[in-house]
């Protein structure tokens, strides 16, 4: 989102990478100085990536504001580097993952160990009786303070002379599911969803009683989510701050609880963890517009600057938006790409790659040996992606897979060439 381009572009690949530093164009550079820039991720990984766009951020909050620890506010005092201090403060010098972990010292591991042993006493609050949710690196948080406090910040925002454009990337719905209490009382339906076959490259399956417990918490805590996003809105509408805006809701993936998979960070690109929320209210909106081809959320960042009257990279992988002056394309190929075992400073070689086209969806499995390399399926007659149609319909595996290659050639002869330069 912040290039408009596939990660086989921009090369952010690995857990906790970084944006290639050839890739000039970011979403901040691009609106330029005539707007108030604005940035805030709880997202650790999230707020490393922005990181790199800092010297064209007006305001950048550390990813612990608004939370009940200010754990991270060090990370802020570095203006001129966020991302770099980032990496050395969470990942060298206090690896709050762990309290284990080693770290810069013996002194500084011992300062470690204390403060992330410490969590467990931070997160207690009798509305939240199993705890609060925290957003990695120990910081725990509350959504409803969350939420506030990005009201707040676009009430600040409002004051401003120039216009503004603000960034807010939460961490909720995200694990550890920790919803309110209030919300503990939902979905005790005993909603039973369709059962998947174990995914051949794993030996053995996640038991189907824990899953369904996470799935309903995960439910949960997307309900209160809805229902926090919903009053910001209304606060919103009501201070007048929505009359010229534009807002724009989306997600950086889903979860899933299936095939013996649970979470999100794995090669799998099952439609629960790659088809994701994208709402757009525009300035003066009365009625509800749905748009059904398929995009990407490389898309949001060239609708953005069309909107804004900027011009567009040509690099950009992303288009602009239909119903924002794109135009509809259903026989665009949309991609969704997991290379975290491929390095960021090779050709991809070794990756999950899902490419969408209209109702079909290919699932390619590069540098895997497990027997099951490609996957096909129709999402328009299976949306449950229960049959696979590799060996069934050759032809339409075989057109997609060329496709698919030509694509991915196309972007490794340019990473190649990148890299000779």
């Amino acid at each position: 989102m912040l290039t408009g381009m596939l990660p086989w572009t921009h090369r952010a690949i690995n857990y906790s990478g970084v944006i290639a530093s050839n890739i000039q164009s970011n979403l901040y550079a691009a609106l330029g100085s005539d707007y108030y820039r604005f940035a805030f991720a709880q997202n650790p990984w999230a707020d490393r990536l922005i990181g790199q766009c800092n010297a064209d951020i007006d305001r950048f909050l550390a990813p612990s504001a608004h939370s009940l620890d200010d754990g991270d506010a060090l990370i802020g005092a570095f203006e001129n580097d966020h991302t770099l201090a980032a990496i050395a403060l969470n990942d060298f010098l206090f690896p709050a993952w762990s309290p284990n972990a080693p770290a810069g010292s013996v002194a500084l591991g011992y300062l470690n160990k204390s403060r992330v042993l410490n969590f467990s006493n931070r997160q207690n609050s009798p509305r939240y009786s199993k705890g609060v949710p925290n957003a990695g690196y120990a910081t725990p948080y509350m959504n409803e303070t969350i939420y506030a406090g990005a009201y707040a910040e676009i009430m600040r925002l409002e004051t401003q002379a120039s216009p503004y454009f603000a960034y807010f990337h939460l961490y909720s719905p995200h694990y550890p599911y920790c919803p309110r209490n209030d919300y503990q009382k939902l979905f005790h339906d005993n909603y039973l969803p369709a059962q998947k076959p174990l995914h051949p490259s794993l030996r053995e399956n996640i038991e189907l009683g824990f899953l369904l417990t996470q799935r309903a918490l995960y439910d949960r805590q997307i309900a209160q989510v809805d229902a926090e996003f919903g009053k910001l809105m209304a606060r919103l509408d009501e201070s007048g701050a929505l009359r010229n805006a534009y807002v724009i809701f989306t997600a950086d993936h889903g979860e899933l609880f299936e095939r013996g998979v649970w979470g999100h960070g794995s090669k799998f690109l099952y439609e629960d963890v790659i088809r994701i929320p994208l709402m757009i209210r525009a300035p003066g909106q009365t009625q509800r517009a749905d748009v059904f081809t398929p995009t990407s959320n490389v898309d949001i960042l060239p609708t953005i600057l069309s909107l804004a009257g900027k011009p567009l990279a040509s690099e950009m992988d992303g288009k602009i938006l239909p119903g924002f002056g794109g135009q509809i394309a259903d026989d665009r190929p949309i991609f969704s790409i997991a290379a975290i075992e491929n390095s960021a400073f090779t050709p991809i070689t070794k990756a999950a790659i899902a490419m969408r086209k209209r109702a079909r969806k290919l699932i390619a499995y590069l540098g895997y040996d497990f027997g099951q390399p490609f996957e096909l399926y129709d999402l328009e007659n299976d949306p449950e992606e229960l049959k696979n149609l590799a060996s069934k319909d050759a032809q339409t595996l075989s057109t997609m897979k060329d496709e698919l290659f030509t694509h991915l050639n196309a972007a490794n002869q340019a990473f190649a060439k990148r890299i000779s330069e």
